[in-house]
């Protein structure tokens, strides 16, 4: 584990970046998983005013996915396709969705085919050379919500915690989604390298647990302890650190 504190998130921002271009450059085929949200939203854009960066050649699987969303500007497959697939130049049949058609999933039922359908793709085309996660402010990572034992290791449907379906992502949706599709522990402890965005109200709390390095389900995050090449950046400051 590597940590990286930053005095702001626009530093933040370009520190990951530069390790992120660092890597595409290395190898520009890289399997990519893309976490949305606002944590790494500043990184994606400076990746694309980046100068002479070869990103055409890469692939980007979902990390997760909303189920029963209304709109489709609220998922994240659109948030990828507009802030990382289109601007960097990646070809359509190079990004892996949940759902290949763009088409929202509606229901667990189709929520649970999708996962396996993932789940293939992985086993298929994987290992991820390149895993981008942020931390939500219970802990969680993608959908991997807290809970008692570990859920699945394979892609699986996750039922949201209160506070994920309080997410500005999806403030104006009249029913928040009750449940995610979400990339499994297989896959996040396979990935060869794995970028860790930590940033963000109200995770000040979190995060101190989480540096305590004790792994546990109720706080998935701390799984990323048993990885071997995890880079930490983040711009929170501990109380009396």
């Amino acid at each position: 584990m590597t940590i990286n504190q930053c005095k702001d998130y626009q530093e933040l921002s370009k520190t990951a970046a530069d390790w992120l271009i660092g890597r595409i450059r290395k190898n520009p085929l890289s399997k990519i998983s893309i976490a949305t949200g606002n944590s790494a939203l500043g990184m994606y854009s400076t990746i694309t005013k980046a100068q002479n960066l070869h990103t055409k050649s890469l692939s980007l699987f979902q990390l997760d996915e909303w189920v029963g969303l209304s709109e489709y500007h609220h998922s994240c497959m659109s948030y990828i396709e507009k802030e990382v697939r289109i601007p960097w130049g990646i070809a359509a049949e190079r990004a892996h969705y949940f759902s290949p058609l763009l088409t929202l999933l509606d229901s667990k039922k189709q929520a649970e085919d999708a996962a396996c359908s993932m789940q293939k793709e992985l086993e298929m085309k994987g290992p991820l050379d390149i895993l981008i996660l942020g931390m939500g402010k219970n802990g969680h990572l993608g959908f991997i919500e807290p809970a008692e034992n570990w859920p699945p290791d394979e892609c699986y449907v996750s039922k949201l915690a209160r506070s994920t379906r309080n997410h500005k992502m999806i403030s104006s949706e009249k029913i928040p989604p009750e449940y995610g599709i979400t990339m499994g522990i297989k896959s996040i402890l396979q990935a060869k390298e794995i970028l860790f965005i930590v940033t963000g109200t109200g995770k000040t709390a979190t995060y101190s647990e989480w540096l305590k390095k004790v792994v546990t389900p109720n706080l998935p995050a701390s799984i990323l302890w048993k990885h071997p090449r995890v880079s930490l950046i983040t711009d929170l400051k501990l109380v009396g650190a």
